[in-house]
């Protein structure tokens, strides 16, 4: 059974205070990575030297001025041959064994466009906050407005992306969202992965703190353009509502639940196992870049 390939791509921005996690994350796992390219917006925190650190495992890098996350994602993207596109935030990692979990569920499901499994979220010293068994998304649970993925367990298949025409670069805070509305519409199908597939993090630095006008005007923009998804409505209330009374009580938010009472406060390494790399021994399928 042939595996599909993945291209991911990192982009970053002084973020070297987490960058070290996110890079050994995918790393550790490069026999299942076809390509691995980390955009860095020209950082003056140490993190160019972190890439470089790793540079015999990366594609391709840069370590320059950019237009945003979107702009580099659109570039990177252009740039992957994979079968299946997936970002991973410089401060966010994947959880060891992942990568190939991910592989194996698309190799059986060659049915599936988007992909995506459980999260946990972590604070700025990488203590686990919370752990999320979310279940799988679906276009007709995203039309009673119960739609939640997490970005970072998000895999999706390169020719369905580049149908719908890519990320927006209009959004910078809800554009996954928004390219997997656009997936929807264009009859993509979702498959789910039961498993913890990434580590989200939330920190004073984090990209969605501080930023609540911005947030509210990009979702206006989603209630405009998708309102059959993404709208202040009677029926999404009542969809959301239903959802999560639903939820309450499954085995999945149970087990939620008892992983969070026995995971709190420690360390993610601690509770998933470490990320081993050998930065001196690039793999096989590596051709190494210049920035």
């Amino acid at each position: 059974m042939k595996q599909p390939t993945l291209s991911i791509i990192t982009p970053s921005y002084n973020q070297a205070a987490f960058l070290d996690q996110t890079l050994r994350s995918v790393i550790s796992q490069r026999e299942q990575v076809h390509e691995y390219f980390v955009y860095d917006g020209g950082s003056n925190d140490g993190s160019r030297e972190l890439i470089e650190r790793y540079s015999s495992q990366i594609e391709h890098w840069v370590s320059e001025k950019d237009a945003g996350q979107p702009d580099v994602l659109a570039r990177g993207f252009a740039r992957a041959t994979g079968d299946y596109l997936a970002w991973v935030n410089s401060d966010d990692v994947y959880m060891p064994g992942a990568l190939q979990r991910v592989r194996e569920a698309l190799a059986k499901h060659p049915e599936w466009d988007v992909v995506t499994g459980w999260h946990v979220r972590m604070d700025g010293q990488s203590r686990m906050i919370s752990a999320h068994r979310v279940a799988g998304e679906s276009t007709a649970a995203a039309r009673w407005g119960s739609f939640h993925p997490c970005q970072p367990t998000a895999f999706f298949r390169r020719s369905f992306y580049e149908k719908v025409g890519g990320v927006n670069p209009e959004l910078h805070l809800v554009m996954d969202t928004e390219l997997f509305f656009r997936m929807m519409d264009a009859g993509a199908v979702f498959g789910h992965v039961p498993a913890y597939i990434a580590g989200f993090r939330r920190h004073g630095e984090s990209k969605g703190v501080g930023t609540h006008q911005k947030y509210a005007s990009e979702y206006d923009f989603l209630d405009r353009r998708y309102p059959h998804y993404h709208a202040k409505s009677f029926k999404h209330y009542l969809g959301r509502a239903m959802t999560k009374g639903l939820r309450t009580f499954s085995a999945g938010e149970l087990r939620s639940r008892r992983d969070t009472r026995d995971w709190r406060g420690k360390s993610i390494e601690e509770v998933f196992g470490p990320w081993i790399t050998n930065q001196n021994k690039p793999a096989d399928n590596v051709n190494n870049a210049t920035p």
